[in-house]
């Protein structure tokens, strides 16, 4: 269904899913008249490998006009910080929706403050998030929030002593960051929707 949007995320969209749910909420107060329906997935407990051996009932059967997803960084923590075979199973996982839908499939990048001690594993992940849409320009679209947020994350800093953090010293979101990813997904589906 064109209309039917699917949100799949594991923690990059909040602890309990806090990301999506709150974009959604977004979306409808935007645009209360527009024909819009969610399925959200996040937390995604599953790794990559798992879901894409799942797609079928989980993503596949949505029949979902477009599908968010915000994966990747269960997978990292979970192997020890592998960011090659992350991006492989993601990879495989979009290739997978690509070949057996006809939804618009939009990815989203991690910043790399959210696990610290692999910056340069997500940078891997991200490189080839960013390289999604070059190998399917037609159906994917990258959500480029790591760079958003790298740009939020340095006028904060331009502020000095009233700087506010997007990450607690333990790598999690604040609410300030749930609230920025929010509106940042709100306004690229929206503008996904639009045109």
């Amino acid at each position: 269904m064109e209309n039917r949007i699917l949100i799949i995320g594991d923690e990059l969209f909040g602890e309990q899913g806090e990301v999506a749910s709150r974009c959604a909420e977004m979306l409808l107060c935007r645009a209360p008249s527009r024909p819009m329906q969610f399925s959200i997935n996040a937390p995604m407990l599953l790794p990559i490998p798992q879901l894409i051996q799942r797609a079928a009932s989980d993503i596949i059967g949505k029949k979902a006009g477009r599908i968010v997803l915000g994966l990747g960084l269960r997978d990292l923590r979970k192997e020890a910080g592998d960011g090659a075979k992350t991006a492989e199973n993601y990879s495989n996982l979009v290739s997978e929706l690509v070949n057996k839908t006809q939804s618009g499939i939009m990815v989203v990048t991690i910043p790399a403050d959210f696990f610290p001690d692999a910056r340069d594993q997500i940078d891997i992940v991200n490189e080839r998030i960013r390289g999604l849409q070059s190998l399917y320009p037609d159906r994917v679209k990258v959500f480029d929030f790591a760079a958003h947020a790298e740009v939020f994350k340095e006028k904060q800093l331009e502020r000095g002593k009233f700087a506010r953090s997007l990450y607690s010293d333990d790598a999690k979101p604040t609410s300030l960051c749930i609230t920025l990813q929010s509106l940042f997904l709100e306004d690229c589906i929206l503008k996904e929707i639009k045109e």
